[in-house]
């Protein structure tokens, strides 16, 4: 067998969960290509340190393991995108239509019934080359340029170069995203809008394309038709948890919105005071919040008083202050 990858072009493969492929059989194949070397983690905290440690170019991942699973690993590295050379790989015990549309959403390149063969293995790692062969496409470069800008720290210059990247690749939807994913992360949803009502516009039940837009929505204060944008979302893509911690957060933040126009009309009710301290309790909001009692505090009935002086205990406690 021809070794595949070389000393000038190795690789390391990270495996994630208790019950990926038997361990020996894995190693054995895949040191067989060349310069491959492998890693394993059974949790969380040890897949997370071992990805930033040795870099892997390939992952196999479960879907659950100890301390978490795919959803929370992903998060925790940074999300994945679809201009890196790393091929993702999630291991799964069948493949319904839900986990198809949560690994299209997240970026992950394929989903594959446990338990698989060598032959899948080879098969997956050949399809990794070729995507390490795309890294000479324009739409790759320019966007990886602007991912090594936006780590190093040089925001203006990755946001110059999403900016140029959208422009110049407008009929390209996975180029749109990766760009409008990049300004709803650094809060200049604005900037993210146009290109995701594109995106939605050529393709409107894109699921990732739907949430961004949800995040967007929310970030600008268009709290209706962002949960509208999430809600759709998790029809299409249920497993994604996340989403419903985003969405429960904008009901959050619409309910508050009602209370806070409630309190124009009646700006010394206890209840609605109360009410409103508890929306930004939610919210982690803990400076606002004691700032907001403490301004109330004659408006409130002595029971009230007191309600309010636990939140502001708890608020406190929770912001790290004595």
């Amino acid at each position: 067998m021809n070794k595949k990858f070389t000393k000038e072009n190795p690789v390391n493969v990270l495996s994630i969960g208790t019950r990926i492929l038997i361990k020996d059989v894995m190693d054995q194949y895949l040191r067989s290509l060349g310069e491959v070397k492998t890693f394993y983690a059974a949790k969380l905290s040890h897949a997370v340190e071992s990805f930033h440690d040795k870099k892997p170019a390939v992952i196999f991942c479960e879907y659950s393991f100890p301390e978490g699973g795919v959803l929370e690993f992903i998060d925790a590295i940074g999300g994945l995108d679809t201009y890196s050379e790393r091929y993702f790989v999630l291991a799964a015990e069948s493949v319904p239509e839900a986990l198809l549309a949560l690994a299209m959403e997240k970026c992950i390149d394929e989903v594959l019934v446990k338990p698989f063969a060598t032959d899948d293995v080879m098969q997956i790692m050949d399809r990794y080359s070729d995507k390490r062969e795309l890294g000479t496409m324009s739409w790759v470069v320019e966007l990886r340029a602007a991912k090594k800008a936006l780590v190093e720290k040089r925001f203006q210059e990755a946001e110059e170069l999403f900016g140029a990247a959208a422009k110049k690749h407008w009929n390209d939807n996975g180029v749109l995203l990766d760009c409008a994913d990049f300004f709803v992360s650094r809060q200049q949803a604005q900037k993210a809008l146009p290109l995701l009502e594109k995106v939605l516009q050529d393709s409107p039940e894109h699921v990732r394309g739907l949430h961004l837009y949800g995040n967007a929505l929310r970030k600008v204060g268009r709290l209706a038709e962002a949960a509208k944008a999430h809600t759709h979302a998790n029809n299409l893509s249920p497993l994604n948890t996340v989403r419903n911690v985003e969405l429960a957060e904008t009901y959050i933040a619409m309910a508050e919105e009602q209370v806070t126009a409630a309190l124009k009309a009646d700006s010394e009710s206890s209840a609605l005071i109360l009410r409103r301290a508890q929306y930004q309790l939610l919210r982690k909001d803990y400076g606002s919040l004691m700032t907001y009692l403490d301004s109330k505090k004659a408006f409130l009935s002595e029971a009230g008083r007191k309600e309010a002086e636990n939140y502001i205990a708890l608020a406190k406690k929770m912001a790290g202050l004595r």
